[in-house]
């Protein structure tokens, strides 16, 4: 590793209690279980009434939960659970002003549905209108971001990007040469010029490297027909004895808070070799601060927990748990993470790593579930406010890979400095 492109902080982590520690309460939304199913969810607001739902797929269909009926569900479309979906985001994708659903899986099957309240219907009651974005491409995690700043919401996938059209049934894609699992997009100059970037594992001749791919339109060029150049921001993510990091977590947000946009990220596990045996568990769970120009500088490695890994790619999210001001870290490790053979009794855990300096250096840590408890860890989580909460709260589910029940979870987060503890 090049020591003057990455250096390895060690950091203080507070494993004891600290001050205004959250209390989660778990609630079940729905007790199906279904083995072998991904799960994908959402958190978001769907109606006319002010507050979230949350919804996930299962063999029974799309559910939507509503949070002012006490979770009832309601099967909204049905694309089919056994088509793998794996991942699900929220979006306006057609501009009518409602929340519709995006997913991506396994069968190469991208798709957005409908939210029926642009045409004055109950989103509750009525079916939503499946619309496919692509049929031919692997799509195992999927993103959502204004990639041409012309307004409209663009769709980012494993296999690549999906620029929106003249209309919302029509699409572009375009590969910008990334490689391997693990996606985020999101304008890495923090320059508010409307172009979003992609961050991703970047293929040399010899290994996978984490880097961002800068969005040609911020240089005046066309993001369909131009180059997304890659900028390395580490070149052995999982060290010189492992440089075949194929899958990982991503996310970003400013964590030390120096108005920059850091990187967070961890291993998903999964790689070359027989099957999930394969424990690349890499530098565990990791963020990258970001130098003052993305493009050239350098940027450091902040190892938090070196075990943290299995971590899907949608299950790091960033969010202020304890109302303290800064980004904290939510992590779920899903079921592969217990059959572990690296010595680590880290095995599939749900968590937060507290930023207790607002600097990054200074972490407290909360295991929220854990093995062998009913459904600990998590999978394709989301995280948001609930009912007239200040505070965020999770929503989660294992995918029953080994047979592990997979209740769908709502960890609702009861902090004193919630102030809305009644609804």
């Amino acid at each position: 590793m090049k020591k003057n492109v990455l250096a390895l902080i060690a950091l203080t982590i507070a494993e004891q209690a600290f001050a205004q520690t959250p209390v989660f309460k778990r609630i079940v939304i729905d007790s199906t279980i279904q083995y072998n199913s991904h799960k994908p969810k959402v958190l978001s607001k769907f109606s006319k009434d002010k507050y979230n739902d949350v919804g996930t797929l299962n063999n029974q269909g799309f559910k939507l939960y509503r949070y002012t009926e006490n979770w009832k569900p309601y099967v909204i479309f049905s694309p089919g659970a056994s088509q793998g979906f794996e991942d699900a985001q929220v979006a306006d994708i057609n501009g009518d002003g409602w929340n519709d659903i995006i997913m991506g899986g396994w069968s190469n099957h991208t798709l957005w549905a409908e939210n029926p309240m642009g045409q004055g219907n109950d989103p509750y009651k009525n079916t939503w209108i499946i619309h496919t974005i692509d049929k031919t491409r692997f799509s195992h995690e999927v993103c959502i971001a204004d990639l041409n700043a012309d307004g409209k919401p663009d769709v980012i996938t494993t296999s690549g990007l999906y620029i929106q059209g003249a209309t919302a049934d029509s699409w572009i894609f375009v590969n910008i040469g990334r490689s391997g699992q693990g996606t985020f997009a999101v304008n890495m100059l923090n320059n508010k010029d409307g172009y979003a970037d992609v961050v991703g594992l970047y293929r040399t001749e010899t290994e996978n490297q984490i880097a961002w791919f800068e969005n040609p339109g911020h240089k005046g060029g066309d993001p369909i027909k131009d180059k997304w150049q890659p900028h390395v921001i580490d070149p052995y993510p999982g060290d010189l004895s492992n440089p075949q990091m194929t899958t990982m977590a991503f996310n970003c947000g400013d964590i030390n808070s120096d108005g920059r946009t850091d990187l967070v990220c961890a291993s998903q596990g999964e790689g070359p070799g027989p099957g999930d045996s394969n424990q690349q568990v890499g530098d565990g769970l990791v963020w990258y601060e970001a130098p003052a120009d993305p493009r050239n500088g350098g940027w450091i490695k902040h190892v938090i927990n070196p075990a943290i890994a299995w971590i899907h790619a949608s299950s790091l999210q960033l969010a202020d748990f304890d109302g303290d001001g800064h980004l904290d870290i939510n992590y779920a490790q899903q079921d592969q993470s217990k059959d572990r053979k690296d010595g680590s009794n880290i095995k599939q855990q749900l968590g937060i790593y507290y930023n207790i300096d607002g600097n990054g250096k200074t972490w407290g840590s909360q295991i929220i579930s854990r093995y062998k408890e009913y459904g600990a860890g998590g999978f394709n989580s989301k995280v948001g406010l609930i009912g007239n909460d200040k505070l965020p709260s999770i929503f989660t589910a294992l995918h029953g890979y080994f047979g592990d029940a997979n209740p769908v979870f709502l960890w609702r987060n009861r902090s004193a400095k919630n102030h809305s503890r009644k609804k």
